[in-house]
């Protein structure tokens, strides 16, 4: 037994041995001869896999990537190898064992040295998105260790499926030629694999991580409770009841600046801000939702205000509360956020399970608003300002064809975080020389995008903008490092612009100013970045903070009451922080 036990062990230890980074260039004592294509392939994947992407990385980051990048190399290098066996071609042949040897040892002393040099990286990443590096030589050596045996397990799903294959082959082979049956039986796993991940494990998935978010939409946040302002939704005055806002709503409704606060930042007179909320009830039709905006904003006197905005909010019904307070401050409270939750999932799911229903929530919203507005006579209409930040951003950009015909609709719009899936961005034509990160739309007349506030005066490269910025203004706002800006499925086979442009300094991007493109490996380290998005600083990633405060002056001009200078937007930052 202890014999057997002592046998297994060194067979394991061998197969981890086989399959370890660097190790596995020196010698190779378990796995068969026919994998040495694959390790090689899985070998200098591991060089893509470990190299930076647009945020710094937790271990388990680490590990997904190591683990999905090597499977796609060996995935690439045995199906190469195959492929030129097939035809007589073998390479390998023309190098003896030593040569052989020799370029085994290169590879692992590449391993080697960019496995360091992700150490280094992964510090510098950190410090340009001022973010405090809590990962070392040893969490990295976790993240490499965890993604090494997730590459394992990969493997080990590959040669069970493939020996499944060649037995059934085999079994149908008797009855059908051979080059018809290893066709026939792959197709037919395929498609049995894919019927059982789709219904037995994403929709069950799916559904559970529903019936989560709705049980996580009927809570309330710690610190937050019913407001007593009648200006307020979810208010004892309001006709959309506190139980109704959801989880979100009921956060937005309970924070922000009062009155009160709004005098002591700026020492002027001002009102209590309007907060109109309508939550996402199951079975509640979104121009059922808007009816109710319509009979708050009503009941609340919002049209007698200087200011409406039209917020979306993300999936879940959150609302970044740094845009709302942000306007709020500086029209002295004169002002209405109106907004409507459409689903209870986040984002990437609200947008998975019905990529419509953010449009259709704005759209219906939208409607309601203008109607009222265009039942005033013109001279005592409130000026009104779209705004979002992700899927809010989405909801309301991608009900427009155009610049034209969205501005058309409004005094101005703050949008932060656009996805890269929305159409309405794709369209905008930026102007020759201008950079994908930061585009020139039309020499800056109405749109103007920034990464940083000094973006709304020169554009990447320091210059000024053609035309002075007229009214009514767009902004949009989005960072370099913004992976869900940024990502989509073209990177899966195309090095996409922005990661060949130019990084002069006046873009002020926070990312690192060579980023190399590898076909499926950049798709899949961005795509995990868009997790990781948030677990940064403001002003980074996927975090719009301080920034909106000068976004929303430029875009407001006369309709702010208060000059915004550096004291009192600190000022403000403090009081939203602590509000948070």
């Amino acid at each position: 037994m202890k014999r057997a036990f002592r046998r297994a062990a060194l067979i394991a230890l061998g197969v981890a041995a086989d399959l370890t980074p660097i190790v596995r260039m020196t010698s190779r004592q378990t796995l068969p001869p026919n994998m040495s294509a694959g390790i090689l392939g899985a070998e200098l994947a591991t060089w893509a896999a470990v190299s930076p992407s647009l945020l710094p990385r937790p271990w388990w980051v680490t590990a997904a990537n190591v683990a999905i990048g090597q499977g796609i190399g060996h995935l690439g290098a045995a199906s190469t190898s195959f492929f030129l066996n097939s035809i007589g071609k073998r390479p390998q042949d023309r190098l003896g064992p030593q040569h052989r040897q020799i370029l085994h040892l290169a590879i692992g002393a590449g391993t080697a040295f960019n496995a360091v040099l992700s150490l280094r990286n992964q510090k510098k990443q950190a410090e340009l998105v001022n973010k405090q590096l809590v990962r070392g030589p040893v969490t990295a050596a976790i993240g490499l260790a965890a993604g090494t045996a997730g590459y394992g397990t990969l493997l080990l799903i590959g040669e069970a499926t493939q020996l499944a294959v060649t037995k059934l082959s085999r079994q149908l082979g008797r009855w059908v030629p051979a080059l018809i049956a290893w066709p026939v039986v792959t197709a037919g796993l395929s498609l049995t694999a894919f019927a059982l991940s789709d219904r037995v494990v994403f929709r069950r998935w799916l559904r559970s991580l529903s019936h989560q978010a709705q049980r996580i939409n009927k809570q309330i946040f710690p610190g937050t409770s019913m407001p007593w302002e009648p200006e307020r939704s979810g208010s004892p005055w309001s006709l959309e009841p506190w139980s109704a806002l959801g989880q979100q709503g009921r956060r937005f409704v309970s924070n922000g600046p009062r009155a009160r606060d709004i005098r002591t930042a700026t020492g002027n007179d001002a009102k209590e801000p309007i907060r109109i909320y309508a939550g996402y009830i199951p079975g509640r039709s979104f121009r059922q939702s808007a009816e109710k905006i319509r009979a708050e904003l009503e009941r609340t006197g919002a049209l007698r205000r200087e200011t409406i905005v039209i917020q979306m909010p993300a999936g879940s019904g959150w609302i970044n509360n740094w845009g709302a307070s942000s306007y709020e401050f500086l029209t002295g409270g004169d002002c209405v956020t109106v907004t409507m939750q459409y689903s209870y999932l986040p984002s990437v799911f609200a947008y998975l399970v019905d990529k419509n229903a953010p449009k259709q929530a704005a759209r219906e919203l939208i409607r309601v608003v203008q109607e009222e507005i265009d039942k005033l006579p013109e001279e005592n209409r409130p000026r009104l300002y779209f705004a979002g930040e992700s899927l809010g951003a989405y909801a309301i950009m991608d009900n427009y064809h155009n610049k034209e015909d969205l501005l058309s609709e409004c005094n101005g719009a703050v949008f932060s975080g656009p996805p890269r899936m929305t159409h309405f961005t794709q369209r905008l034509r930026r102007d020759i020389g201008s950079l994908e990160r930061l585009p020139v739309i039309d020499g800056g007349k109405h749109v103007r995008y920034a990464a940083v506030p000094s973006h709304t005066l020169h554009d990447a490269f320091g210059n000024d903008y053609a035309h002075t910025w007229r009214r009514p203004r767009m902004l949009i706002a989005q960072h370099a490092s913004d992976a869900i800006v940024w990502w989509d499925l073209n990177l899966l086979v195309r090095r996409p612009t922005w990661l060949r442009e130019p990084q002069p300094e006046a873009l002020h991007a926070d990312t690192f100013r060579q980023l190399h493109w590898v076909p499926f490996i950049t798709w899949w380290q961005i795509g995990l970045d868009q997790i990781n998005s948030l677990n940064v600083p403001g002003g980074h990633g996927h975090n719009y903070f301080e920034e909106m405060l000068w976004y929303w002056d430029e875009v407001l001009g006369s309709q702010s009451r208060q000059s915004l200078t550096p004291r009192l937007a600190k000022k403000i930052a403090r009081f939203i922080r602590r509000d948070a």
